[in-house]
C-alpha cells in the first residue's frame, strides 16, 4: 500500500510517503522552496517524494492529511463564539484562515494531484505525531505521548 502524507497551511509544510508500511522518504517544503517555516501546499516535497520513490499520483493508495480540518474550523468557530466579545479582533482573521485554504484541502488536494477524491482521507492531528515517531524509532512497540497546543 503506498501512501501519501501531506501537511500544509500551517507552519513547516512537508510530504511524507510510506510504501507497505515502510517510511520510503519525507521533506519539508521549506527544503525546496527555501522558505523558512513555508506552510503553503507542499507540491514541491509532494513531487519530490514520488520522484523518489518512482511513482505517479495515480499509483498511491491513499492521500492523508494531517488533521480533520472540518472538525478544526468546528472549534475555531466555537472558541471564538464562546470568547465573544473578547474575540471580536481575531475572529476575521481566524475565519480568513480557516475558509481560504484548510476548509478545502480534500478539492486542494485533488486539483492539484489528479488523485480522485475518495482517496484522499483526514487523519487526528495527534495521531499523525505519534504515528510519525512510531514510524521512525527503531522499534515494534511503543507508548507515545503527545502534547502540543492543539485540542480536537
Amino acid at each position: 500500500m503506498k501512501i501519501l502524507g501531506i501537511s500544509a497551511h500551517y507552519h513547516d509544510a512537508a510530504a511524507a510517503l510510506v510504501v507497505d508500511g515502510v517510511p520510503v522518504c519525507a521533506v519539508q517544503e521549506e527544503r525546496l522552496s527555501r522558505r523558512k517555516n513555508d506552510a503553503s501546499f507542499p507540491l514541491s516535497a509532494i513531487e519530490w517524494c514520488l520522484d523518489h520513490a518512482a511513482l505517479d499520483p495515480g499509483d498511491l493508495d491513499a492521500v492523508v492529511f494531517y488533521e480533520r480540518s472540518m472538525l478544526k474550523f468546528d472549534r475555531i468557530l466555537s472558541t471564538a463564539l464562546r470568547a465573544f466579545p473578547r474575540s471580536w479582533r481575531s475572529f476575521p482573521q481566524a475565519i480568513k484562515n480557516s475558509l481560504g485554504e484548510k476548509v478545502w484541502v480534500r478539492g486542494i488536494i485533488s486539483s492539484q494531484l489528479g488523485v480522485p477524491r475518495r482517496k484522499i482521507l483526514f487523519t487526528d492531528h495527534h495521531a499523525s505525531h505519534a504515528s510519525a515517531a512510531f514510524l521512525m524509532a527503531p522499534t515494534r512497540k511503543a507508548a507515545i505521548l503527545t502534547a502540543d497546543c492543539v485540542c480536537e
